[in-house]
């Protein structure tokens, strides 16, 4: 045993129902998940193709999820864990017809968005989560452009899902992701000033989103 070992405090178990939440709401995100393939691989079976891109990020958005460490800090603020839910509501979207450019063109948009998704997925690792928290400071990678990535590649996919697969539901559904998104930004940028280097890395990354826009 190192003199450090020997004075480091021991982290605090989590509470029993703190444990068991995080249980209950990993177990339901599967099922839910489940059933969201299931919808989609039935359109693939009928030889339509246009749920595929969307299918996989959501499975590793999923999978991202389940893997991630634990926060250092988490925000306690229930309009925070509200916007947050609002990030797993793609689920609900449903494949639909629609014509033949539109197809070629969102499936196009969703190629690319799970592209970019892969790609802040390999610079982000670990620290993927729903609730703003602090998993640490990402500055490599395409986080070198903006400050978050994974959400303007998110938000490439469902607008390409919703391109391809149009209707009513889908596009009330893109909305309100998208507002629900951009209020989880800006939950996870007062937490993660609150407790680390954070402005220096937004004075050097001015961009949120899309360099020139937001």
């Amino acid at each position: 045993m190192t003199a450090d070992s020997a004075v480091r405090p021991r982290a605090a178990a989590p509470a029993p129902w703190r444990r068991w939440l995080s249980l209950s709401q990993d177990a339901l995100l599967v099922v839910l998940s489940a059933f969201f393939f299931w919808l989609h691989a039935q359109r693939v079976a009928e030889g339509s193709y246009t749920s595929v891109p969307f299918a996989i990020e959501q499975a590793l958005l999923v999978g991202m999820f389940l893997l991630r460490r634990r926060s250092k800090a988490t925000s306690t603020r229930p309009l925070d864990w509200m916007v947050a839910a609002g990030g797993w509501l793609p689920l609900l979207m449903r494949p639909h017809d629609a014509a033949f450019a539109a197809s070629v063109a969102g499936t196009v948009m969703q190629m690319a968005g799970l592209t970019m998704t892969a790609v802040g997925f390999v610079y982000l690792g670990r620290s993927f989560g729903v609730v703003a928290a602090d998993r640490g400071l990402k500055v490599h990678g395409p986080y070198r452009f903006v400050r978050h990535p994974i959400y303007f590649s998110h938000f490439l996919t469902m607008t390409g899902f919703v391109a391809a697969n149009f209707g009513p539901l889908n596009v009330a559904l893109l909305a309100l992701v998208t507002v629900c998104q951009v209020l989880r930004i800006r939950a996870e940028e007062r937490v993660l000033g609150e407790t680390s280097d954070y402005a220096a890395y937004r004075a050097r990354v001015r961009w949120r989103l899309l360099p020139g826009l937001y």
